[in-house]
């Protein structure tokens, strides 16, 4: 007998269908007030960072001027070879909107879904002041950058940039054993994640999915990116 269809992704992720003007695409939104702890600290301490600090954390480049229109990044990929072979499925992006944190997560359900995720970055970065990443200047904003110029589509390559890997491993790399997120998670931020999915197993998640249609084991894989933005907005305000 037939198999019965699959649950639609946008369903069993919590998401839903949205328009870009580039094709539909899913995304799953989630808010969280501003006292939410992510670790030892609330969120609220990250917007409070004066434009002094963004400016000594960016090191060489532009710092951010303002700390409440930053967009904290993350990216799911298809590897970590770079190159034009390389996409980012999954694009995580936290925002602060009033007294709340938004993050936003864009989904690629194909590969012909990348023009309706970009376009849904653009408006992102057009209203803020500053990208902060981890490891972004290394691979995640480069990586974005390629998708951005083989589709045709202008990347905002002006905007400021605050890598919290580069100033972490001047803090902590003489204390602790590596300057890895999830080794700052535990051991600054007192985060502990025990049912994290482990970040080499992504890409295979992905391929399962565009082969099977099963949409729930990828239900960790929109925890792991939504803990990777929080933790890139705690990792800021400590």
């Amino acid at each position: 007998p037939p198999r019965p269809a699959p649950e639609p992704l946008e369903t069993v992720v919590g998401g839903e269908i949205v328009e870009t003007g580039a094709g539909p695409l899913v995304r799953v939104r989630r808010e969280f007030p501003l006292s939410y702890a992510h670790g030892r600290l609330p969120l609220e301490a990250a917007f409070g960072v004066s434009p002094d600090v963004l400016g000594l954390l960016a090191g060489a480049g532009e710092a951010p001027a303002d700390p409440r229109r930053l967009v904290f990044l993350d990216t799911e990929t298809t590897g970590l070879a770079g190159g034009t072979g390389t996409y980012a499925f999954l694009v995580g992006a936290g925002c602060l909107d009033g007294d709340r944190v938004v993050v936003d997560q864009y989904f690629m359900r194909d590969f012909d879904d990348e023009p309706a995720l970009l376009a849904a970055l653009d408006p992102l970065f057009a209203e803020a002041s500053g990208i902060v990443t981890f490891n972004g200047a290394g691979f995640d904003l480069p990586l974005l950058e390629t998708r951005y110029v083989l589709a045709r589509r202008r990347w905002p390559g002006a905007l400021a940039h605050v890598d919290l890997l580069r100033p972490a491993r001047r803090v902590w790399a003489a204390s602790l054993i590596d300057c890895r997120l999830i080794t700052l998670e535990r051991d600054v931020l007192g985060l502990s994640r025990p049912d994290d999915v482990p970040g080499s197993l992504i890409p295979a998640l992905y391929f399962d999915f565009l082969r099977s249609r099963r949409a729930a084991p990828l239900v960790r894989v929109f925890g792991h990116n939504r803990d990777d933005v929080l933790s890139l907005v705690a990792l800021l305000g400590w």
